[in-house]
C-alpha cells in the first residue's frame, strides 16, 4: 500500500515547464494550504485548493490536493459516500492530467510524480476494501510511471520516499496478502531492507516527502519490524509539529502503549476520547484496557476496557491491529482465568484482526498454550 500525502511537494523542486511552478504566490498557497490541512483547519485549506483549482483547471495539483484532505476530513472515507466519490472523481481528475503531461514527454519527472501518486492513492482506497485485483490493476498501470522515480533517486533525493516505500512493500504486502503473491512477477523485484534504508535517508535529506517518511519509518517498525520503541522517535516529531494531526496522535498514543510508558500515553488517551469519534474511542479502550492489564495487573478492569472496545468499529488501516490487540488480551485473560471456551472463540477471532508482527508471534505463542 502507498501513501503519498506530503509527495505532492514534490514537484515544486523538479524542473518543469508547468504553469504553477512558476507562480511563486501558487507555491506559497500549497505550502499553506498543506499545513492547515495536516493541522486539521480544513477550512483554510479547502478555500487555498479550490482557489488554485479555479486558476488552473488543467492541472493536476488541486484536485490531488483536494483528494488528500477529504481523506483525512472525511475518515474514514467508507462511512462518507458522497465524499467518498469525490475522492476518487479527484484522484482520477488527477491522473488523466498528469498522464497528459506525460504523453508530451515520457520523462517529465513531474508527470511520474502525479500519475504515480494518483494511482498510489487510488490503491491504496481498494487496499483497504480488500478489492486486491483492482490492487493490482493500479500498481500495473503506476509501475511504469514509478520506474523513473526507481531510477532517479540519485539526482532527486524526493524520490527516496515512493521508492523506499515500492521496495518494501513489494515483499511485506504479499507476505500478509498471499493472494497478490502470483502477480508479483509483473514488477521488479523490492527489497524490505534497501526499502527501509531509503525510508530512513528520505527523513534526513528530504525536504517535501519528510513527513511522510517519518510517517510510514514509524508505521513500518512498528507492524513489520515488530520495534514501536524505533517507531516513536519517528513519530515524536510528528507529534510535535501537528498536535492536531489524528493520524498523528493516534499512532504516539499506541506507540507510547506498546512501549510501556502508559503514563506519558495517558493524555494522548483523553485526546483521543475527547474527538468522540467512535474509530478513535475504540482505540483509546483498547489501549486502557492494555494498561490495567500490563502495568496494573487488574484484569478485571482490563477485561472491561477490552470488551467495551470492541463495541466501537474499527477501520482498516489504522485501527483494525489494535483491535487485534484487543482480542488477544481478552484472549490471554481467558486463558490466565482458565476459560477454555472463551479462550478459544478470542484466540480464533483475534486472527481476523492482526497483522502486527508482534501480535502474529504473540497469536503464535497462545496457540500453542505459552
Amino acid at each position: 500500500m502507498i501513501r503519498v500525502a506530503l509527495l505532492l511537494f514534490l514537484f515544486l523542486s523538479l524542473r518543469s515547464q508547468a504553469q504553477i511552478l512558476q507562480d511563486p504566490t501558487a507555491k506559497a498557497q500549497i505550502t499553506a494550504g498543506l499545513t492547515n490541512l495536516y493541522q486539521y483547519d480544513f477550512k483554510e485549506s479547502t478555500a487555498i485548493f479550490n482557489s488554485l483549482k479555479a486558476k488552473y483547471p488543467r492541472h493536476p495539483a488541486p484536485y490531488l490536493l483536494l483528494a488528500m484532505q477529504w481523506e483525512q476530513q472525511y475518515f474514514p472515507l467508507k462511512d462518507h459516500p458522497a465524499q467518498g466519490k469525490n475522492y476518487l472523481a479527484h484522484l482520477e481528475k488527477a491522473f488523466e492530467l498528469g498522464k497528459e503531461m506525460a504523453e508530451r514527454d515520457e520523462n517529465d519527472l513531474e508527470a511520474s510524480f502525479f500519475c504515480t501518486a494518483s494511482l498510489g492513492f487510488l490503491a491504496a482506497y481498494e487496499a483497504d476494501q480488500h478489492n486486491f485485483m483492482r490492487v493490482v490493476s493500479y500498481a500495473k498501470q503506476a509501475y511504469s510511471f514509478l520506474k523513473i522515480g526507481l531510477k532517479n533517486t540519485d539526482k532527486q533525493p524526493e524520490f527516496l520516499y515512493s521508492t523506499g516505500m515500492y521496495n518494501y512493500y513489494s515483499v511485506a504486502y504479499p507476505e500478509l496478502h498471499p493472494v497478490l503473491k502470483p502477480f508479483m512477477f509483473l514488477f521488479q523485484d523490492g527489497n524490505k531492507r534497501v526499502g527501509l534504508t531509503q525510508l530512513e535517508a528520505g527523513t534526513r535529506k528530504t525536504t517535501f516527502v519528510k513527513n511522510e517518511c517519518l510517517f510510514y519509518m514509524g508505521y513500518v517498525q512498528n507492524k513489520y519490524e515488530g520495534n514501536p520503541l524505533r517507531a516513536l522517535a519517528y513519530n515524536q516529531i510528528l507529534s510535535d509539529n501537528f498536535p492536531n494531526n489524528h493520524w498523528y496522535l493516534l499512532q504516539r498514543a499506541e506507540l507510547l502503549t506498546l512501549t510501556g510508558k502508559f503514563e506519558e500515553a495517558e493524555p494522548f488517551i483523553e485526546k483521543m476520547e475527547a474527538l468522540k469519534t467512535p474509530y478513535y474511542t475504540g482505540a483509546a479502550y483498547t489501549l486502557r484496557g492494555m494498561r490495567e492489564e500490563v502495568e496494573r495487573k487488574d484484569l478485571n478492569k482490563a477485561e472491561f476496557w477490552y470488551t467495551k472496545s470492541i463495541a466501537f468499529p474499527f477501520e482498516e488501516r489504522l485501527t483494525k491491529d489494535i483491535r487485534g490487540l484487543a482480542y488477544l488480551g481478552l484472549t490471554r485473560i481467558a486463558y490466565r482465568e482458565k476459560k477454555p471456551h472463551l479462550f478459544r472463540k478470542y484466540l480464533r477471532i483475534s486472527e481476523d484482526f492482526i497483522e502486527y508482527k508482534n501480535s502474529l508471534i504473540e497469536h503464535k505463542r497462545l496457540s500453542h498454550g505459552k
